[in-house]
């Protein structure tokens, strides 16, 4: 058995739900105090955890460390220094490292110092700055050493980077596609991708039978396709709809690229992705019943005036409430709906529609976790996310 530190992203509730989902049977603790308070995470797996294959299927991780060597809380300076370069110099003839670390009670060492100690033993060595959240490096150099010191309470943790999540791959999805508008696909492919595993985490816990490629997933308010590029990254068959015509042929045009650029099997995207109103579902669009609907709806204004929000959330609540009772139409009971709901903070009151969930639970649709928050840094709409599962009509049941 090994361990290994986990880092989760910015939003770790959101990131920990994706991955307890979407790999089960790994067990994971995740640590509760200090700076780090829950977005580390000590797991301990045996040969069959693959870092790489864990930290491609997922967004909500950062990175993964292997643990080398844990040292008692006052372990001296001359101690540490002497772990972390027998670590460095075990990895190669001429190490290429950066050290960096994390939490209360660090020692006074540091890359040079490291390299100075090598250098007596005469092994030959370089050093690069690395950080927690971004090491460009040590992901476009294979060898490159990322060492990560984490104090806590009562132990010191040396570990080395094993995987970290392709950042360059993560702006290419958003930036680099054929089709953008600002208006629309604001929802970012990483939070896509968190949405998307969580709703086909819970369904294929739900069906141990099934596999990805037989998920349908569809995505009503598809905007630019950046739910249906992740689902089809799965391996999901995908549907999309929206009432902009323009919007339709973007995601198709969208699509068309990422199969190209990630070498995946194409679909048919001219019949797949359709024009139309999520108020007027025509079951004939689709061959079969839907597993997965994952979606960001419209969330009204980006930046409303306070006195308008009573009105717009009035109007939205009843938006949300017609395409939930047209989903029935199309939906197969037990299918697993990840979707946004709007949330805004004003000075004297919270605008939300967490009251919509008492009127889905009577149509079918009951919570499988509770809802999370996402929110972009100074955003006066923030996101909820609301994980249901569609128990079907009464007369299916």
């Amino acid at each position: 058995m090994s361990k290994f530190l986990l880092l989760f992203g910015t939003t770790p509730a959101l990131s920990q739900l994706e991955l307890r989902l979407l790999a089960p049977e790994l067990e994971w603790q995740v640590i509760k105090t200090g700076e780090l308070k829950e977005r580390l995470a000590f797991l301990e797996a045996d040969d069959s955890f693959d870092p790489q294959k864990i930290i491609a299927q997922t967004a909500g991780l950062v990175k993964i460390f292997r643990l080398e060597k844990t040292l008692a809380k006052d372990s001296d300076l001359e101690a540490l220094k002497t772990a972390v370069a027998k670590t460095v110099s075990a990895q190669a003839e001429r190490p290429y490292f950066g050290v960096y670390q994390k939490g209360r009670g660090q020692k006074a060492i540091s890359n040079g110092k490291i390299k100075a100690m090598l250098k007596a033993k005469g092994i030959s060595s370089r050093y690069f700055t690395a950080s927690l959240d971004a090491s460009a490096l040590s992901l476009h150099h294979q060898d490159a050493q990322e060492i990560f010191l984490y104090h806590d309470e009562e132990q010191i943790y040396l570990s080395r980077l094993v995987a970290m999540q392709d950042i360059d791959d993560w702006t290419k999805r958003d930036r680099s596609k054929p089709y953008f508008d600002r208006k629309k696909g604001m929802l970012p492919p990483k939070v896509a991708r968190m949405m998307l595993n969580i709703a086909l985490g819970q369904w294929l816990k739900d069906n141990p039978n099934k596999q990805a490629q037989d998920a349908r997933l569809y995505d009503p308010f598809c905007g630019t396709g950046t739910v249906l590029a992740e689902a089809l990254a799965a391996g999901c068959q995908i549907y999309g709809s929206d009432l902009d015509e323009q919007a339709i042929w973007g995601s198709q045009e969208n699509l068309n690229w990422f199969v190209q650029e990630y070498n995946l099997p194409a679909q048919d995207f001219k019949k797949q992705i359709f024009l139309s109103d999520v108020g007027q579902l025509n079951p004939a669009n689709f061959p079969e019943k839907i597993d997965l609907l994952v979606t960001e709806p419209f969330l009204g204004r980006q930046t409303p005036k306070e006195k308008d929000l009573a009105n717009i959330f009035k109007g939205l609540e009843k938006m949300y409430l017609g395409a939930f009772k047209n989903f029935s139409k199309i939906l197969n009971p037990g299918a697993k709906i990840v979707i946004i709901f709007p949330k805004v903070q004003a000075e004297q009151k919270t605008y939300s529609l967490k009251k919509l969930i008492d009127k889905l639970a009577l149509k079918g649709y009951n919570p499988f976790v509770e809802s999370l928050t996402y929110a972009r840094s100074g955003a006066r709409v923030q996101r909820e996310i609301y994980c249901f599962t569609y128990e079907g009509k009464k007369e299916e049941r």
